[in-house]
């Protein structure tokens, strides 16, 4: 579920209005339609990213690769569940994006995704945020954790150990043996998957798969946005120094499992809408409850600051501790019994973000009405600064 700030406008001050009201100009239905289709295929198309063939076989090669995976599924699941197009048609616009994969890579990712997304919504994989877990909760096996696995093992098939293609998601009943012999499914997949690496051998962008530096979302490395950002920025001269115009969007998107080291997850997108680049810090507390008396604690508070070129988003994501060690300060305050300890639960509330500016706050956000409160400067009964800390 994901949730919208509220905005300071940088010339009314005490204005809090809602996000909506920003945009005032009529525009056409189907133009918004594609604005969002466009944004989450391309939020999907990140994960889709092509990688060289693999030199060994490796165990954080199928950790990796299922991590990507999760996150493409969940995009799926937010755009079925929401306004969105379909998930077809979001892989298909993705696939679009991604100039760098070849005609048979594109087959085979897109239906390998699509066929891990159809698994993971017909066995309930997803929770009422849309975030994967690995826990059937409908149809057959409820209860049974789901794992993923590569379609052909990385030593039958060492090179295409770190493809998306050859992933995934199975019921762990249904997991290989390890001495299991190949099937003819695998065999006639091992040579699809052989096809799909001589396609990418001949790609002329192969050799920039794995040497190429870490770049943004506009293919950007650090240095070169930061040059150009700063550009941009001695262009604007003094408007550059206005409050700004923010778009923040917070998302509760992990809860404590395996794969998120026992840890909840909040991830924020703050977009720049103003006319002139800016520099604003988010700083984001995530909110624990405890068991008995239902008090509200701080469990993170941390702050990152940001460059933003006009039109610019940025993706930030910030966890808790391991969920365990709350427990006992939680049980502490409430003066739970020793029975009363062995039965209380860590319990995560939800998150407050801001995003400030040198000339003030230019947006707030929370996970319901009452966590959006405490984040608005305005709301006098706001107990955000008076928290305890656990």
């Amino acid at each position: 579920m994901v949730f919208l700030s509220r905005l300071r406008l940088p010339f009314s001050p005490l204005a809090t209005l809602a996000l909506g009201l920003l945009f005032e100009a009529p525009s056409a239905e189907a133009q918004v339609q594609n604005s969002r289709i466009n944004r989450s295929a391309q939020e999907l198309a990140k994960q889709l990213a092509p990688t060289g063939p693999a030199k060994n076989a490796r165990p954080e090669d199928l950790a990796a690769l299922s991590k990507r995976m999760i996150a493409a599924i969940q995009q799926l699941e937010t755009s079925y569940r929401s306004n969105g197009p379909r998930p077809e048609s979001l892989v298909e616009k993705a696939l679009e994006i991604r100039t760098d994969l070849g005609h048979w890579e594109r087959l085979m990712v897109g239906n390998t995704v699509l066929t891990a997304w159809r698994e993971a919504n017909g066995r309930g994989l997803f929770n009422k945020y849309g975030v994967f877990g690995d826990i059937i909760t409908k149809g057959r096996g409820v209860d049974e954790r789901c794992v993923f696995e590569l379609i052909v093992p990385g030593e039958r098939f060492p090179e295409a150990s770190n493809q998306l293609a050859n992933l995934r998601l199975v019921p762990l009943s249904a997991k290989r043996a390890k001495d299991a012999p190949e099937s003819p499914d695998e065999t006639a997949y091992r040579s699809q998957l052989a096809k799909l690496l001589d396609e990418k051998k001949g790609l002329a962008s192969l050799a920039k798969i794995d040497n190429a530096p870490k770049t943004n979302s506009v293919g950007q490395t650090e240095a070169q946005a930061l040059a150009q950002w700063e550009k941009d920025m001695a262009a604007a001269g003094e408007a550059a120094q206005a409050l700004p115009t923010i778009r923040l969007e917070g998302d509760v998107a992990g809860t404590p499992s395996h794969m998120t080291k026992q840890r909840w997850r909040v991830d924020c997108k703050i977009t720049n809408q103003s006319r002139f680049p800016t520099e604003v810090t988010v700083e984001v507390w995530l909110i624990g409850m405890t068991d008995k008396k239902r008090d509200h604690y701080v469990m993170s508070r941390s702050s990152r600051t940001v460059k933003l070129r006009t039109n610019e988003s940025v993706n930030l994501d910030f966890f808790t501790r391991e969920e365990g060690s709350y427990k006992n300060k939680a049980d502490d305050h409430d003066q739970l019994t020793k029975p009363e300890r062995a039965k209380s639960k860590v319990r995560f509330r939800g998150y407050v973000a801001q995003v400030t500016h040198a000339k003030g706050l230019a947006a707030f956000a929370g996970n319901d009405q009452m966590m959006t409160n405490y984040g608005d400067p305005a709301a006098e009964d706001s107990p955000l600064k008076r928290l305890p800390e656990f």
